[in-house]
């Protein structure tokens, strides 16, 4: 029997006294499709970067082609035959699709080793080529789509000869009709012998593309389960080692109080709306704009008139916003609480103009969101960056708890956490709705709008095209076709 690929035997990590790995053994094989699934903080990403050569094992071995393989930094995995394409993709969008292909290894000529356009264009050519992708090679990178990008991505580890082939979360960004193109590349790239490690959230795609699947679940492999034997079910027992149940859609608890009111959107007491929209849409936009990012929003809050300006006016208004990217709302070297009670200090303070804050009450307070929503690690002094993205998520959540708000904009608040975290983030979403506030989240999966929203509006060309109400015609078809047209 052939050598894996690439593998790992009996390999163990640790950060201080955190076990990120334990005893874990894991093997990809030439031609073969692996996805990898586990809760976050499960010990996915740590065997990523073993593999990428971001850390190295405190114990075991890698082995790449039944050899021993030692990798000091991220360019010895890469010049092995190792790439990773990550969600945040690595690419310059101000270079042209050719020189973000051969970026690394850009041809020269001549003594001045001045660039062979000619080569780098047909090097380029080449390996969009295995994808069965066509891209003009001068268009800058900056007007693709994120599909588009991702190929480009692909294709400059193709073109440095990859081997093993890691996808972190390769769909989490891309619409339907997109994510059938990446599986048709998948499948090419299989089928030319590369090595492909899936690594997702998105259990509901690894039946259709992996033909193995390991689980992992608090720094181990808990299972390895061969093609036709990953129910979803079976999937979510595994990885988070009982039953999980999630509610459904139920009785709205909306009160008939309007607290956020314009044109086009009503938002009562109690309610849960959801959004609605293809990429490019405009949903996050349209969130943002609520929120005081970007100038035009005109609305009422409580039935006062409000135009925000600026974010902190929305705040002071009662309205508050998780975006898309925790990246971009939290301060990632500082602690939970500081990120907890950023928006709020004015509650923690006293003393007029040399006011200094109470640590004393923060931390009780930070303490106490901590318990309630469940974060890990429950230390309001560890610094977020620490954190996995579903508690990232939860900090966020716990800041506007922290601040008191009404209004809750929520910008693909699931995006690429696990499946218990995101049950965790519904259960949160409800109880703060049935504490008397309002949430508006925009949800590129269909089947969690059905699941969370009273109503749903339909974003079309940066606008709102219709709302559905539930009871009134809300069904996923009904959505479907609202934002399609």
């Amino acid at each position: 029997m052939a050598a894996a690929r690439l593998a790992a035997e009996n390999v163990s990590k640790r950060f201080g006294a955190t076990v990120a790995l334990e005893d874990v053994s894991f093997d990809l094989a030439g031609g073969e499709v692996h996805a990898l699934v586990g809760e976050n903080g499960a010990g996915k990403s740590t065997l990523i970067r073993l593999f990428g050569g971001v850390h190295r094992p405190d114990s075991g071995r890698l082995l790449l082609d039944g050899r021993p393989a030692a990798f000091g930094a991220p360019v010895d995995a890469f010049r092995a035959g190792i790439a990773i394409i990550q969600q945040e993709l690595r690419v310059v969008p101000a270079l042209s699709v050719a020189e973000n292909v051969m970026l690394g290894h850009l041809p020269t000529r001549g003594v001045l080793r001045t660039l062979d356009g000619a080569r780098m264009r047909s090097g380029a050519r080449e390996a969009l080529a295995r994808l069965h992708v066509a891209c003009d090679l001068e268009a800058p990178v900056a007007s693709l789509s994120f599909a588009e990008r991702q190929a480009v991505a692909i294709a400059r580890a193709l073109s440095r000869e990859a081997r093993a082939l890691i996808l972190d979360e390769p769909t989490a960004a891309l619409e339907e009709r997109e994510v059938e193109s990446l599986f048709e590349v998948i499948g090419r790239l299989k089928a030319q012998g590369v090595a492909v490690l899936y690594v997702t959230h998105r259990l509901d795609e690894i039946a259709r593309v992996a033909d193995r699947c390991s689980v992992m679940r608090d720094g181990r492999v808990v299972a390895e389960l061969a093609r036709g034997e990953y129910a979803i079910a079976e999937l979510v027992r595994q990885m988070v080692g009982r039953e999980l149940e999630e509610e459904g859609g139920g009785k709205s608890r909306a009160t008939g109080e309007v607290l956020l009111q314009s044109d086009d959107v009503r938002l009562e007491r109690g309610a849960i709306v959801g959004v609605a929209g293809l990429l490019g849409s405009g949903s996050s936009r349209f969130l943002r704009r609520l929120f005081g990012v970007g100038h035009g929003a005109r609305y009422s809050m409580r039935g006062a008139e409000l135009q925000p300006r600026h974010p902190a006016h929305a705040i002071r208004a009662g309205v508050g916003m998780v975006p898309n990217e925790r990246a971009a709302a939290l301060v990632p070297g500082h602690s939970v609480l500081d990120n907890v009670v950023l928006p709020s200090l004015k509650r923690f303070c006293s003393g007029g103009v040399f006011s200094r804050m109470d640590d004393a009450a923060a931390e009780a307070v930070v303490r106490e969101l901590i318990g309630a929503l469940g974060i890990r690690p429950a230390d309001p002094h560890v610094a977020v960056r620490a954190l996995s993205g579903g508690n990232q998520q939860k900090v966020i959540l716990a800041r506007w708890l922290a601040a008191r708000i009404d209004v809750l904009l929520m910008d693909e608040p699931t995006q690429g956490i696990d499946v218990a975290a995101k049950a965790q983030i519904h259960r949160l979403m409800r109880e703060f709705a049935a504490r008397g506030g309002s949430v508006m989240f925009a949800s590129s999966e269909i089947r969690e709008l059905m699941l969370l929203a009273d109503s749903v509006l339909a974003m079309k060309r940066n606008a709102v095209a219709g709302r559905i109400e539930r009871g009134a015609g809300l069904t996923e078809r009904a959505v479907r076709e609202a934002i399609s047209g």
